[in-house]
């Protein structure tokens, strides 16, 4: 920027101050948005698979707040400008991308409060069109504005030129949308959480992460609205103090809608230790021909829930060929754990290796784990006396 513009429009600190704060943006920008692009098309596979409304919502936030942190860096956002032709339009295109985080935003509330399925779908054509809408208005009122020189990043628009007229009213629009929006978030999370479910204690850091971003918006508005009519003196302040909050609550809110993924899969592991070492005895040792491709599936779960089936498709191969009878005692876990070690059947048969009333695969597999891991334990102990 040249010295006639500085003096134009005001000086933004010396050349070293500013050139540090670039580095630092742009590395956190590329893990940011390297992260955030992963999460997203994570989420945009798994709704695929399960058509969800709420795993829908969930992909469109994590979509586009990736897309915000990717034109959030200096050579990208002045690349998209010189594409437009229009200094400083990739502020303009981030709040479009600001609505489509509030659109995934607006897809979870109805996903929480609406419990039928046919009824959150056609929620999310009207959403739609409302954050379209919005987005034009926001930007038109944008290009309203008298053209100013390109910044070098989002900060720097912000600090020098936010204020101005219609830059000012497209920024406060699109901070409305967003301080109403997300105070009624908070407001239905709150409503709706339970803290005894790993989806309860999401939906409370959601919440916390949530109610940070209406802080935000409410605040950051504010300044722009007060500074727009002259009630206030153009400050840095309020936009660091912003920029802080932004970060944090971001921080939050994608924890709050990663938390269940979280402790799935910290639960899956645990689950899968449970059984760990029949699963070694039954299926890769003695029969591996029974795995299933799901070793590089995204859902834990359904990672755990295919090791359980692939160890009772390994208990039936075994009953075969041990020519176990299709009906015999009634069995419990320390019974079939014996039978595996051991090879006597003690009159169970090929009935007693399901599941029993109240036991799901993965429930049943890993009690007969615990029990094969005992009774192996205790093989050894009684060896080393």
């Amino acid at each position: 920027m040249s010295a006639d513009c500085r003096g134009k429009w005001g000086a933004v600190g010396s050349d070293s101050v500013v050139a540090e704060r670039g580095v630092v943006t742009v590395f956190a920008s590329i893990i940011v948005s390297a992260l955030l692009w992963s999460v997203a098309l994570t989420r945009l596979r798994r709704w695929r698979n399960s058509r969800s409304v709420l795993t829908l919502g969930t992909a469109v936030v994590f979509i586009f707040m990736a897309l915000h942190t990717t034109v959030n860096l200096g050579a990208v956002d002045r690349l998209i400008s010189e594409a437009v032709g229009v200094a400083n339009a990739t502020s303009a295109v981030k709040h479009g991308i600001f609505f489509g985080i509030c659109l995934g935003a607006s897809i979870i509330i109805v996903a929480l409060r609406v419990p039928d399925v046919d009824r959150q779908r056609r929620w999310i054509a009207p959403l739609s069109v409302g954050a379209t809408a919005a987005t034009a208005v926001a930007v038109a009122l944008f290009f309203s504005a008298e053209d100013a020189p390109q910044a070098t990043d989002g900060y720097q628009f912000d600090e020098l030129y936010v204020h101005l007229p219609g830059y000012a009213e497209s920024a406060a629009f699109v901070m409305g949308v967003a301080a109403v929006l997300c105070t009624v978030i908070t407001v239905v999370v709150l409503l709706g959480w339970d803290l005894g479910t790993p989806s309860g204690r999401g939906l409370a850091i959601l919440a916390c992460g949530v109610a940070v971003l209406a802080s935000y918006a409410w605040i950051r508005g504010g300044y722009i609205v007060a500074a727009r009519l002259g009630w206030v003196e153009t400050s840095t302040y309020a936009l660091d103090l912003t920029t802080q909050l932004a970060l944090i609550g971001a921080v939050l809110t994608t924890l709050g809608l990663l938390w269940s993924s979280i402790e799935g899969i910290f639960r899956s592991q645990k689950q899968r230790r449970d059984f760990a070492e029949l699963y070694t005895v039954v299926v890769k040792e003695r029969w591996p021909g029974v795995v299933r491709d799901s070793w590089t599936s995204f859902d834990p779960s359904r990672r755990t829930a295919d090791r359980a089936s692939e160890v009772l498709d390994a208990l039936s191969m075994q009953a075969d060929a041990d020519k176990l009878p299709e009906h015999g005692s009634p069995a419990t876990p320390e019974s079939v754990a014996r039978w595996v070690d051991t090879g006597e059947s003690g009159g169970i048969g090929i009935d007693g290796l399901r599941p029993p009333g109240g036991f799901d695969a993965v429930k049943w597999v890993r009690a007969v784990g615990r029990a094969f891991e005992d009774l192996r334990a205790r093989g050894e102990a009684e060896m080393q006396k």
